[in-house]
């Protein structure tokens, strides 16, 4: 673990970097050197939020037809579920992602100025154990 580098980084970026975990919203994915920004993770977020939010609304409106509970506002699940992934992401895979997007983006700035090259980031060595 280099300094500057939080001890799940190295996992959390493996994660986002695979293509599969990204399925269909492969396309907003941004590149390696490039920070996640706000808009593009609410972007996700709704995206993610909306769909599960309505799949949500769905059973919910399956349990109250069933019960004799109210039935909740269907913006309600799509909202909240939004809020929801849109926090953890910021906190846990953004935050990641964004780290070693500055950190490349530093790299790459000092060569551009010195050219002088530089070791690979530690994020792409294998694990030594």
């Amino acid at each position: 673990m280099s300094s500057g580098n939080f001890g799940g980084d190295d996992r959390l970026n493996q994660f986002s970097d695979n293509d599969e975990m990204w399925g269909p919203l492969l396309f907003l994915r941004p590149e390696r050197h490039r920070v996640i920004s706000a808009g593009r993770v609410l972007v996700l977020a709704s995206l993610l939020g909306g769909f599960y939010g309505m799949l949500g609304n769905v059973i919910l409106a399956l349990l109250a037809r069933a019960g004799s509970g109210g039935k909740p506002s269907a913006l309600l699940m799509p909202a909240i579920l939004t809020g929801m992934y849109f926090v953890c992401a910021r906190l846990s895979i953004v935050a990641a992602w964004n780290r070693r997007a500055r950190l490349m983006s530093r790299r790459n700035d000092w060569f551009e100025i010195t050219r002088r090259p530089l070791p690979a980031p530690r994020d792409d060595e294998p694990a030594a154990q």
